[in-house]
């Protein structure tokens, strides 16, 4: 699969690695504006004047980096990178890894309680809340990452961002999902002795006898939890650089938090304005789902003014999904060279939702590779991916095909403001700007997804099927 080339630092990004202090640094941007490849540019350069210091002050060890991702998928992607343009270097000791895998690091043998495990444990108790139970276990997740396991009544004032106006979480209802909710939950993992993945987080922050880092660089950072960012603390060296690339606006998951409160004091805030991988249209196309959502202090919408690039039209066909994919599949022949270009079939579901997509590729011989999930970039000569929109954060590829959205695979609430109905726009907003060059979407017209409503004509071509 077909991957980011090594590339000279942009003048902008040259401003950043020339920052060597110490301490927290934030690098943000809308998508497209390079935060990935910036992070490598900045691994490689830390990365050696720290082994250089160290060899300097007579520190007989080697570098210690860490670079943590939030799926799977990315750390794949991101290893792959790191493999040709930053290893080889003496005196670093580099390690590529998902937060969760790192954090089971740090402890002894751990029973983990996944998260559909968790969501069938919360079920039975959110059902007995006046509102809607999958909202509320988002909310339990949202709790129990923000805030202090020791401290969590400090949620029913606390200020509530991130999670949309809909349902209303007052402080009655915050108290109930304490009590009547997170309370007997607690009680129902230390009965069975597991942990879920939010337990994971604090217990790797309570280990004291790691190694620790002198270099970390966290992507897709606003995907992280408080409590993530807090145990991460924990195991800095005492002179160290951490380093968070992030864009709140394609924020997918109810991860709100402030630096603050996570004990994160940011020395410096770097902004990337440029957009050097969407065309003016896909940019346009993407800013349109994001319009008037709540950004928060480190969002950024797409500026289809910054970018460099002119392209098609992104095209919304509207058909039955046998339609779509033979559409698509046709378009794609006409115009994409597979022996340089890469294609992403991304979809808000995986599994079975896969199955015709993949009947319709192997009868047409067009080789491809699944990266939902993954552990390792796929090196082989597909240039076809298939992957859920959730595992393609991070990740980019010249055309992006977007078939399915239909109302089936991404439901919200229904009341104005819904939280679930925000999170769609962003990621839907999320896989449009993965692609280079071109974007196809695709919906059944008795079964539209709501996301699509938010998009703007002007930016898109109708193809009725």
């Amino acid at each position: 699969m077909r991957i980011l080339p090594s590339v000279a630092p942009t003048p902008e990004q040259l401003t950043i690695l020339a920052d060597n202090r110490r301490g927290s640094v934030l690098i943000r941007g809308a998508a497209g504006s390079g935060k990935t490849t910036t992070a490598l540019l900045r691994l490689k350069h830390l990365g050696g004047s720290w082994a250089s210091r160290l060899e300097r002050i007579g520190e007989d060890r080697a570098a210690r980096v860490l670079v943590l991702t939030y799926n799977r998928t990315l750390k794949g992607y991101i290893s792959e990178l790191a493999n040709q343009q930053v290893t080889g270097r003496e005196g670093l000791e580099l390690r590529v890894e998902t937060f969760g895998k790192w954090a089971l690091s740090l402890l002894d043998d751990t029973a983990i309680l996944d998260k559909p495990a968790a969501d069938r444990l919360l079920y039975p108790l959110v059902a007995k809340l006046p509102a809607d139970p999958e909202f509320l276990i988002d909310e339990v997740d949202y709790v129990l990452g923000r805030f202090d396991p020791a401290d969590l009544a400090t949620y029913i004032p606390a200020r509530r961002d991130g999670r949309g106006r809909s349902p209303r979480i007052g402080p009655d209802l915050r108290r109930q999902l304490l009590d009547e909710v997170i309370a007997p939950y607690q009680v129902l993992k230390a009965d069975t002795g597991m942990l879920d993945w939010n337990d994971i987080a604090v217990a790797a922050g309570q280990v004291g006898d790691a190694a620790p880092w002198d270099v970390v660089i966290v992507d897709e950072a606003q995907d992280f939890s408080a409590n993530q960012v807090r145990t991460l603390l924990r195991h800095l060296a005492p002179a160290h650089s951490i380093t968070f690339v992030m864009d709140a606006a394609q924020r997918i998951y109810p991860r709100h938090f402030t630096w603050k409160e996570a004990g994160v004091d940011l020395a410096k805030v770097h902004l990337l304005k440029r957009n050097y991988r969407n065309t003016r249209q896909i940019a346009a196309f993407a800013r349109a789902l994001l319009e008037n959502l709540p950004l928060d202090d480190d969002g950024t919408l797409p500026d289809f003014a910054a970018c460099e690039q002119e392209g098609p039209t992104p095209i919304v066909a509207a058909g039955t999904y046998g339609a779509q994919i033979r559409f698509m599949l046709d378009e794609l022949e006409r115009a994409v060279d597979f022996e340089r270009e890469s294609v992403a079939f991304l979809q808000p579901r995986g599994g079975a939702w896969f199955r015709y997509l993949r009947e319709q590729l192997s009868a047409r011989e067009m080789a491809y590779t699944e990266l939902t999930r993954a552990s390792s970039w796929p090196t082989g000569p597909e240039a076809v991916a298939l992957s859920t929109i959730h595992s393609a954060k991070g990740l980019e590829f010249d055309h992006v095909v977007m078939p399915g959205l239909n109302q089936q695979v991404t439901p919200h609430g229904a009341e104005d403001g819904d939280g679930q109905l925000d999170a769609l726009r962003r990621l839907v907003a999320m896989g449009a700007g993965r692609a280079r060059k071109s974007l196809m979407l695709g919906f059944k017209p008795d079964d539209p997804s709501t996301v699509l409503k938010f998009l703007q004509p002007e930016t898109f071509r109708l193809v009725k099927l």
